[in-house]
């Protein structure tokens, strides 16, 4: 349901995304690659997030996306209680990268896999 939901917001979203809000989700991005927990990670990566759908400027959209987004959360920190080491966000990467030259579409397809894979975390 997020990833639907995700997409729905980026495709409206591209058009109004300037680079100075690519830049700032660059930003958080590498932020979550400096994180020392997974907490610290995943507040990076949400603001990531929200940030490429802001623009979208749908509110009650955007807030179920927020509730999704602390769903898929607790998933992530039961999988990551133990032990942390810091992953490099490609996705988030190659989200930017294709929402810098314009490819929607290319953009649409890399966040819907991103979204999807916190559902087939194992659990340790």
């Amino acid at each position: 349901m997020r990833a639907a939901l995700e997409l729905l917001a980026l495709r409206d979203a591209a058009p109004h995304l300037t680079a100075a809000i690519l830049d700032e989700a660059e930003e958080a991005t590498q932020s979550g690659d400096r994180a020392s927990s997974v907490e610290t990670w995943e507040e990076a990566s949400r603001r990531f997030h929200r940030l490429i759908l802001a623009p979208c400027a749908m509110p009650r959209l955007l807030r179920t996306i927020d509730d999704l987004h602390a769903a898929s959360a607790r998933f992530l920190f039961a999988g990551w209680r133990v032990e942390w080491e810091t992953p490099t966000d490609r996705d988030h990467l190659a989200i930017l990268a294709a929402l810098r030259v314009g490819d929607i579409e290319g953009a649409a397809g890399v966040l819907a896999r991103h979204v999807t894979w916190i559902g087939k975390l194992p659990i340790r």
